[in-house]
């Protein structure tokens, strides 16, 4: 399929004359090519976005390469502990002024507000437990919320860890990562 260098235009094969705007053919097949090697880059660069931003939401950022090594390899056990959610704090305390237990410690904190925010969802679902006809409905779905809620949250703490302790890397929780409330 050949197009119009004048207007862009589709023209039919062995036409001499654009149907549009009436301009020469002449080498309209090699603007066709160029025309369609560009869309098939465009599309290539679509997708190596679209997949590496899949990732990233999955998985979490890797924000590795902007933290001192030595600040990591310093930092890195206590930074690992931040992640058991009452102990979110520590690298505030334990590594003061380093940027990377920050980032830790806000993580933790995001999985100790995660882990709050299961248990509250579990209770008041519990709580409808005397409504009519639906009560037993509500205990169910209070047990579902619980259970897989824990299980999440247990999945987020070794996925934590074992970026912290394991690589001493800074990645992202999946989907509660990307909310800072500690800078």
């Amino acid at each position: 399929m050949a197009f119009c260098k004048s207007c862009g235009g589709q023209i039919p094969d062995g036409a001499n004359n654009c149907p549009n705007c009436g301009a020469p053919v002449g080498d309209s097949a090699a603007f066709g090519a160029q025309q369609q090697q560009y869309q098939q880059q465009q599309q290539q660069t679509y997708n190596t976005n679209s997949n590496a931003d899949a990732t990233e939401a999955f998985l979490g950022k890797d924000y590795t390469a902007q933290y001192d090594p030595a600040d990591i390899s310093t930092n890195k056990v206590v930074s690992g502990f931040a992640y058991i959610a009452i102990l979110f704090w520590l690298p505030l305390v334990a590594a003061q002024g380093s940027p990377y237990g920050k980032f830790h410690a806000n993580q933790g904190l995001m999985l100790l507000l995660f882990g709050f925010a299961v248990s509250v969802a579990s209770g008041i679902l519990g709580s409808l437990w005397a409504i009519p006809f639906a009560g037993s409905l509500f205990i169910v779905l209070s047990r579902i919320v619980a259970s897989a809620g824990g299980l999440c949250e247990l999945g987020l703490l070794i996925y934590g860890m074992v970026n912290t302790f394991g690589y001493g890397k800074a990645v992202e929780l999946p989907l509660i990562g990307r909310i800072k409330l500690i800078k």
